[in-house]
């Protein structure tokens, strides 16, 4: 009896130790994964699907003023009936990348100003395009922005609805001369979607 006694003894043993590392390494695992599996690049996030339950639903309930009526030109979001999240961000992505880099202009000086003035003509009006470019061009891209992605979102037959600023800035962001993170512009547009496929808003559609 005592033999048996001794030789269970080490068998139990190594399972208490079995169970005492197993859990951690059972997390580090887990971490591991979740780390692979999330984007490493821009090309990665472009195509990155998270699951719908843990996409933020953001507010969309606010009292309308006169001076939000005057803006839904700039703040809104966009809905279509029956859609599924999966096709709304498949369908706003596709739209934001027909909506990247489309403004072309400049406001650089002409020639005339070197044959002018010289050398210091020139100068001077680089750097005042410079400025102009800071403050009109940044402007015209995000004008532009908003009209293409209104344009392809109510060709794909979503309804656009108006927000008041503070809202849409939870889940929005614009676009001039100021670069938006892959990541930052992909989890916004994955909020965009949840919105786009989410219940019928009571508001009136704004149309184009």
């Amino acid at each position: 009896m005592k033999v048996a006694m001794l030789r269970a003894t080490p068998v139990v043993a190594l399972a208490a130790c079995t169970l005492a590392t197993a859990a951690p390494v059972r997390a580090q695992d887990v971490a591991g994964t979740a780390a692979a599996r999330a984007p490493a690049t821009d090309a990665e996030w472009r195509v990155w699907m998270p699951e719908e339950s843990a996409v933020p639903t953001p507010a969309l309930a606010f009292a309308e003023t006169a001076e939000d009526v005057g803006s839904y030109q700039k703040y809104y979001y966009f809905h279509r009936s029956g859609t599924s999240f999966a096709e709304a961000l498949a369908d706003i992505r596709q739209c934001d990348e027909f909506a990247r880099g489309l403004y072309g202009g400049d406001y650089y000086p002409d020639p005339a100003y070197t044959s002018m003035y010289g050398i210091g003509g020139a100068f001077g009006g680089l750097i005042g395009g410079a400025i102009a470019q800071a403050i009109y061009g940044s402007a015209e891209e995000r004008r532009k922005r908003r009209v293409n992605m209104r344009r392809c979102m109510s060709f794909k037959g979503y309804e656009r609805y108006g927000l008041s600023k503070d809202l849409w800035e939870e889940f929005n962001f614009e676009e001039g001369n100021r670069h938006v993170p892959e990541a930052e512009r992909q989890h916004m547009l994955a909020m965009q979607a949840k919105v786009a496929s989410g219940p019928q808003p009571a508001a009136e559609g704004l149309g184009l």
